[in-house]
């Protein structure tokens, strides 16, 4: 049985995953489209640690907790592969949306990022539901 601060911060970063979702297409509409992208990537970080908390899982760094992410949910079949290839193509372009002050995303790709963090949000969300 898990502790009942682990369950609660589970839940903590699934809530918070799903509040940032929520203000998402704010961001899209006023045309701050790095800004939706970057947000984007956070929902999906947020439910990421809200699933791998549960493993009694904690990584300083982004990188270590995707890859946990990966070597243990989809390399063994847990979540599907495009599952993988979401979270990847949200934490770049977080990236170049935080740290590249030259780079202007556009609407097409903010609505790309939202949409992707929506259905990866919706994929963790399910599957602490139903375990």
């Amino acid at each position: 049985m898990l502790d009942e601060n682990v369950k609660e911060l589970s839940e903590i970063h699934i809530s918070a995953a799903q509040q940032i979702l929520k203000y998402i297409p704010t961001y899209i509409e006023v045309g701050d489209y790095n800004g939706a992208i970057s947000r984007s990537y956070y929902a999906a970080f947020h439910a990421l640690k809200s699933l791998e908390i549960l493993d009694g899982f904690d990584s300083k760094k982004h990188s270590g907790v995707i890859a946990h992410f990966r070597q243990h949910y989809v390399k063994t079949g847990l979540f599907n592969k495009e599952l993988s290839v979401i979270i990847g193509r949200l934490q770049e372009a977080r990236g170049f949306s935080d740290y590249d002050v030259a780079m202007r995303f556009e609407l097409i790709d903010a609505e790309e990022a939202f949409e992707n963090a929506k259905t990866f949000v919706d994929a963790i969300e399910l599957f602490l539901k139903t375990e």
